[in-house]
């Protein structure tokens, strides 16, 4: 009756800042099914009964919670996390044909699914009208617009052994440009934003503003800079400000127009990460190196490692193109957001 669930693979993930902070993983459960056959409310329950079980038979110290749109497993092992697992069905082919019709790759829009949410108004109703969402499709197209960067590293790990073929490396082992850039703009997030993490710009505008800036650069620091300085050609200055790339009626930024300050908010650490990245190119020393990176990145280096740095930003850095040759021509609102 169901499908494997999807676990998102972006590898972007980046360790959490503050002490009281945990990883996410999203996890997608779909089942085999239409909505004529099930209710929102009575596929929810059905994927909380087996996830309720699963903690029951492995003692989860805490239950397994009901959020808004999916259920959380809190997991308290070496390292904490949780895990949010969203009930889903395949949507219908109508949906698949109109996304068609709007320019959406057909392999990317195929994968849309009707997903549940508990303020929706026909939770408990028989109805066609579901939420939508689409994270495998999502997944795809943010490979799309790296896979020809990362063709090098995967075939060092098939001629290494470490898999078996190109198209058995999984995404988060690809660390492209794309990958790492993300991973710092998201740190340089948490840091500008440790004493109130609620009111920073969310992951996903980050990721996909950064997935479409990106522009094939090889050199880590190229592609970082030219992210940053091509993220504002991406906002729209209509809804949906930051449009899905799979499904441009869903806005990453819906809650801007809700509250102009989560707006004024990405818009003050763009500035602020834009003239941090432009300063490590600035000639430093070995204590300006660490004193920057340490209150920036929240990142502390030895002095040997400091003085690297500081000799790269008096030359090999500074001397990376702006502009980088560009060589590809061709990120789940959050699930169990309770506002």
């Amino acid at each position: 009756m169901g499908s494997p669930c999807y676990r998102s693979t972006y590898g972007t993930v980046i360790r959490p800042l503050l002490k009281n902070e945990e990883y996410d993983l999203d996890l997608v459960c779909q089942l085999a099914l239409s909505k004529d056959q099930m209710l929102q409310i009575a596929l929810k329950k059905l994927i909380g009964d087996e996830v309720k079980s699963y903690a029951d038979a492995h003692d989860f110290k805490d239950p397994a919670k009901e959020k808004r749109r999916c259920w959380r497993l809190n997991y308290q092992d070496d390292v904490s996390f949780h895990m949010d697992i969203l009930p889903s069905i395949p949507d219908d082919e109508q949906f698949v044909a109109l996304l068609v019709s709007q320019s959406i790759p057909k392999k990317f829009a195929v994968e849309t699914a009707a997903i549940t949410d508990k303020k929706h108004t026909h939770y408990e109703e028989v109805s066609d009208d579901w939420p939508k969402s689409n994270p495998r499709g999502f997944a795809g197209w943010f490979e799309s617009r790296m896979k020809a960067v990362a063709q090098t590293r995967r075939a060092m790990l098939v001629a290494n052994q470490a898999y078996a073929s190109i198209g058995d490396v999984p995404p988060y082992e690809w660390k492209t440009p794309l990958q790492r850039s993300i991973q710092i703009l998201k740190r340089h997030r948490d840091v500008m934003f440790r004493t109130d993490p609620d009111r920073k710009p969310i992951s996903m505008i980050i990721t996909t503003l950064s997935a479409h800036a990106y522009g094939g650069e090889i050199e880590l620091y190229a592609a970082l800079s030219n992210i940053v300085d091509r993220m504002p050609q991406f906002v729209r200055e209509t809804q949906p400000r930051v449009p899905n790339p799979v499904n441009p009626a869903e806005d990453f930024a819906d809650k801007w127009a809700k509250d102009s300050n989560l707006e004024k908010n990405f818009w003050d650490w763009h500035t602020q990460v834009r003239t941090d990245i432009d300063n490590l190119c600035k000639p430093l020393n070995e204590d300006q190196v660490q004193r920057s990176l340490r209150s920036k990145f929240d990142v502390d280096l030895s002095f040997n490692r400091a003085k690297q740095i500081a000799t790269l930003s008096g030359g090999a850095v500074a001397a990376i193109p702006r502009k980088a040759p560009t060589v590809i021509h061709s990120a789940p609102k959050p699930w169990c957001d309770d506002a």
